[in-house]
């Protein structure tokens, strides 16, 4: 017995949905790990929601203009919608956690040497930034009496 060719393309076509709903997830995915490590404002949180929702969109319609001729059935949408379900429970938990934990070690390990290098050149930094104040407050000072006798002068012409 042998399959149609209707029904393979619109088993292909649940297959791009369910995979779509998948690739959407992860992406949102990838926003929250970047949310767990750099804190956001709830103003920028509501914009990159916005934006991923547009992005969705359109990357929702160019699936299905591409595999569908841009018809909207409801298996495209129950596809999506059980490729986001499928992801969420089996892989998303996973992702979140273990690409932040991944990403905080790094972090820690970059970040290190920079901070013993910063607490090395504290002390040598600060005896600079105070001599430098004192050079820059004597140079004011001596602006100022040289612009006083430009203006005293100014005014006797």
């Amino acid at each position: 017995m042998q399959v149609s060719a209707g029904i393979i393309k619109e088993a292909d076509v649940l297959l791009a949905s369910f995979f779509t709903g998948m690739i959407l997830l992860f992406v949102y995915d990838l926003l929250r790990i970047m949310r767990r490590l750099i804190s956001h404002k709830a103003w920028v949180t509501g914009a990159e929601d916005l934006l991923f929702w547009i992005g969705s969109a359109i990357a929702l319609f160019a699936m299905l203009y591409r595999e569908n001729s841009g018809y909207i059935r409801g298996f495209v949408i129950g596809g999506v919608l059980v490729g986001m379900l499928i992801y969420n429970l089996l892989l998303s938990a996973w992702v979140v956690k273990g690409s932040v934990f991944l990403l905080e070690k790094i972090l820690f390990l970059v970040g290190r040497p920079l901070v013993w290098t910063a607490r090395i050149l504290k002390g040598p930094l600060g005896h600079l930034k105070k001599m430098l104040k004192k050079v820059l407050r004597f140079w004011k000072k001596q602006l100022k009496k040289i612009w006083k006798a430009v203006r005293i002068g100014l005014c006797k012409l």
